[in-house]
């Protein structure tokens, strides 16, 4: 497969080792998958390598090609026998010096005079501050084992560091290349979906279904994780079809919480919880299998994302949640206002790391909600804050139109005029809408959604056509929130909602769009050009009716009386 990084990974092994690397550090939780890349890695060798590994638990051990097993303990041959029983440090020091170096003069090490691979697994471990004491001594064997194949009768041996996160030793940054083991793909994961159904849970063909989709919704997750979310789901549902994807899904909120930038959502919202937005939805069930194997196959491209501009309160963020339930999607939410840190660096590594981590948990959705907040001041950055908003905007950018992992970007945001122009050009996003405020008949559609989420059976009480004609310029969220406030006078009285409960809501909402008839005109008027319109049919007016008063202002806002003087 082209571009598979974990060919990549494999072929970098196997080229070190043949290059006769002596020290390499390999970063990753899934120690089988590691154990099983050293083997194939020893294999690939003209000259074959014995495989030594060391562990907490069952300290030196060495895996025998022939019989395809461990030999521990009373098993080990009369050669390792020494080094067994020995902590960490002092099987690396063994096997450099093998306690036979006359003075025990390291600077001058003789060593395990065969061709082998010590493999030593959670060396990470060894560097906390337990082990402060032993430290730098363990430091300058390190370095010993970079060195220990400059003689002619040292060749062809190895120390692996097996760490889980990445440990930097400025003494050796020059001499240790550090790999990382890429997540697992798709033929490794569907290897783990096959070998949870038939070998732990035995289920018939008819209950495993190992859809591309399927298999897909495992990305991101390690063998490990993988492994426990597919068994979840089997003992859930006794089977493993594309109907327990939720259920996978709801694994990955694991690794994007520990991310503490990025927010993990279970979508329980549908589109027919949408009220309008029509033109919106149709854009969303049309691309909702361009993620597929038959998309692919047709030639079609994943759509890269989606940016919602308009009004507060018109359904924007409502719509994000609903389409991560209508694709089966995890829903990421991105707070780009937790990317900046105080810390030289830290900004462009929080952007960077968050980035990473949606690519690991896709397909996805990350969602950016107001994104004009996060991205402020990224024009004025170099006189403000050394460039730092500018770079993270820049990467953002740059991300957006180089990435290839199906992480959909639903950006939005309900000031036009605060967006960096950059952000809105073609092919960042695949369109940009505007969700305006719901006409007359589709206040008259959220009415009744709300009023039947809390209560189906008191629709027929309520006239809502007149509730949707009471009701102009009002949004979505002021209608949701006029419901609720009728609900509460009504409960507070101890009897069921009624319409006059809604009627007293709606007459104590000022709209506030009726604050913002000036800013709502520039926008549907950027918008006529530049975007499509969420919903169909006319626009209502915001123009002020005759006999209406002006809002009330703040002081800020008042007229100067001396301008005409």
């Amino acid at each position: 497969m082209r571009n598979d990084p974990n060919m990549k990974f494999r072929n970098d092994f196997v080229q070190l080792m043949k290059a006769q690397a002596p020290l390499v550090q390999i970063v990753s939780h899934e120690w089988e998958r590691v154990e099983a890349r050293i083997k194939q890695a020893i294999k690939a060798q003209d000259q074959p390598r014995r495989y030594l590994k060391w562990t907490h638990t069952d300290q030196l051990h060495e895996w025998d090609f022939e019989e395809q097993e461990w030999k521990r303990g009373d098993q080990l041959p009369e050669d390792l026998v020494t080094g067994a029983m020995k902590n960490g440090r002092q099987t690396l020091q063994w096997f450099l010096d093998c306690d036979n170096n006359e003075g025990g003069d390291i600077s001058k090490p003789r060593g395990f005079l065969q061709p082998a691979v010590l493999h030593l697994e959670d060396a990470h471990a060894l560097f906390e501050e337990r082990y402060h004491n032993e430290m730098d001594d363990l430091t300058l064997w390190l370095r010993k084992a970079a060195r220990m194949n400059n003689r002619d009768d040292l060749k062809e041996r190895m120390v692996v560091l097996g760490t889980t996160t990445e440990v930097l030793k400025q003494e050796l940054e020059k001499e240790m290349p550090i790999l990382d083991l890429p997540l697992p793909n798709i033929d490794t994961l569907k290897i783990i979906l096959e070998s949870v159904a038939e070998d732990r849970f035995s289920l018939p063909a008819s209950k495993v279904k190992p859809t591309k989709r399927l298999i897909e919704s495992a990305k991101g997750l390690t063998a490990m994780e993988a492994e426990l979310a597919f068994a979840k789901a089997a003992a859930q549902n006794g089977q493993l079809t594309e109907n327990e994807i939720d259920i996978i899904n709801a694994e990955k909120e694991q690794i994007i919480r520990k991310s503490g930038i990025l927010e993990f959502f279970q979508p329980s919202e549908s589109m027919a919880s949408v009220g309008g937005l029509d033109q919106l939805k149709e854009w969303f069930n049309q691309r909702g299998g361009a993620f597929t194997e038959e998309a692919a196959e047709f030639g079609l491209q994943p759509p890269k994302g989606v940016m919602l501009l308009g009004i507060p309160g018109c359904g924007k963020s409502l719509t994000a949640k609903a389409a991560a339930a209508l694709w089966r999607f995890p829903l990421i939410r991105f707070d780009l206002g937790k990317v900046f840190g105080g810390i030289v660096g830290e900004s462009e590594r929080n952007i960077r790391e968050a980035l990473r981590v949606a690519e690991a948990v896709s397909p996805c959705i990350l969602w950016i909600d107001e994104i004009e907040k996060g991205l402020s001041g990224s024009q004025s950055s170099g006189q403000t804050d050394g460039g730092v908003t500018s770079r993270v905007f820049g990467t953002f950018l740059t991300w957006m139109q180089e990435k290839t992992a199906p992480v959909f970007v639903l950006a939005t945001s309900n000031n036009i005029a605060q967006l960096p122009p950059e952000m809105l050009r073609k092919g960042r996003f695949d369109e940009i809408f505007f969700c305006d405020l719901p006409s007359e008949k589709i206040r008259r559609d959220i009415f009744k959604i709300h009023l039947s989420t809390h209560n189906e059976d008191i629709l027929d009480q309520f006239d809502l056509e007149r509730l949707a004609k009471d009701s102009p310029l009002f949004s979505g969220a002021e209608i949701e929130q006029a419901v609720k406030d009728g609900m509460f006078t009504a409960f507070s009285q101890k009897r069921r909602l009624g319409e006059s409960d809604v009627d007293s809501a709606i007459r104590s909402t000022y709209p506030l769009a009726k604050t913002m008839r000036e800013g709502i005109r520039d926008m549907r008027e950027w918008a006529s050009a530049r975007a499509r319109m969420a919903s169909s049919g006319d626009l209502e007016s915001v123009e002020k009716k005759d006999g209406e008063k002006e809002p009330p202002r703040l002081r800020s806002e008042r007229r100067n009386p001396f301008d005409d003087d």
